[in-house]
């Protein structure tokens, strides 16, 4: 796996804060060009309070991490991200960064690599990919920033929002109080206005982020390397994470936030969560798609809301690989 990293200019993008403005991201390319009609490229972010190397991660005496590495395997090219205001990318007024800003920031990456991977000008020996495929993927503030982006600016060919609902995202608690006081925590209009320690503050709320984000069988040292620095807040910052989360993401746990967006995307949609994540109701999200026709759920066993750490993760690569198959050879056949 050829592994790369890049800094893309993004500056100008509509509604972005002014000056000099960059997105970091990580190019996993396969060893061997991909061979296939339609090549599979995966554009992926993290949630927050991680970055890009969530989609990397290695851990000492851990196999099996890299969600990168099991694509890339399979002849599938990774690029993962870090939005605007997150892990390596430009670091602006953090209250100044709006979800216009974040998609259209996104958008103008994404279409610079890919006008770059169809050109052949991505990485010295992979060669031009005019049919690639774009899958845009993303995992809780991820997913979210995926939908927004879709829908303003039509970025992909599918998307796979992860761990996030399009209806009410709510963290699961282990008591009921626990979960309406998380809840209440976060329900903020789109025009609120927001300060600089309010995702402090409202965190602060929320009684328990082992439960909802980690299954009990996640190895002990994994589970310290990610969560002893600090959450949200991280006091320490792993290599997958990040210091700095955008403000306005406390308002994409409020009900219906994305409900117009995600009723005008018209792509193929896979919808991933864990058995124990973020959607109240994973059987009632694919009615927040309305647009589109080819909506696929899963829900993974034994697994929590943040995916990549779970035993059960490359249960949920594998079915999304498949379905990145099907839909470029559905693409392939004009069907």
């Amino acid at each position: 796996m050829k592994r790369v990293d890049l800094k893309l200019d993004v500056g100008g993008a509509r509604e972005a804060p002014a000056g000099q403005l960059e997105l970091a991201a990580t190019v996993f390319a396969p060893d061997l060009a991909p061979s296939n009609d339609r090549p599979i490229v995966v554009f992926a972010l993290a949630g927050g309070g991680y970055a890009r190397g969530y989609f990397d991660m290695r851990f000492a005496g851990h196999e099996g991490y890299s969600q990168a590495e099991h694509h890339a395997a399979r002849g599938v090219l990774l690029i993962s991200l870090d939005p605007l205001g997150v892990g390596s990318s430009s670091l602006p007024d953090l209250t100044q960064i709006s979800f216009l800003s974040l998609a259209s920031t996104y958008d103008r990456a994404v279409r610079t690599l890919a006008d770059r991977i169809r050109t052949g000008s991505l990485l010295p020996g992979l060669p031009a990919l005019p049919r690639a495929l774009m899958i845009g993927i993303g995992q809780s503030m991820g997913g979210c920033i995926t939908i927004l982006t879709q829908a303003h600016h039509r970025s992909f060919d599918a998307i796979a929002p992860l761990g996030y609902s399009a209806i009410h995202t709510m963290l699961p608690q282990r008591t009921e109080h626990a979960r309406r006081r998380a809840a209440e925590a976060h329900q903020f209009t789109s025009n609120a206005a927001l300060a600089a320690d309010t995702i402090a503050k409202s965190s602060a709320q929320i009684a328990d982020f082992t439960y909802p984000f980690h299954w009990e069988d996640v190895p002990p040292d994994i589970l310290a390397a990610d969560m002893e620095g600090g959450y949200p807040m991280r006091r320490t910052v792993p290599p997958f994470g990040s210091k700095t989360i955008p403000t306005c993401a406390v308002r994409m746990m409020s009900a219906g936030i994305v409900k117009a967006e995600a009723a005008s995307i018209t792509v193929p949609v896979f919808i991933g969560v864990g058995e124990r994540d973020v959607c109240p109701d994973p059987h009632a999200e694919p009615s927040a798609y309305s647009g589109s026709r080819d909506i696929t759920l899963l829900i993974v066993p034994r697994m929590a809301h943040m995916h990549n750490f779970a035993g059960t993760r490359q249960r949920l690569w594998d079915r999304m690989l498949q379905w990145s198959a099907c839909i470029g050879q559905d693409r392939a056949t004009g069907r």
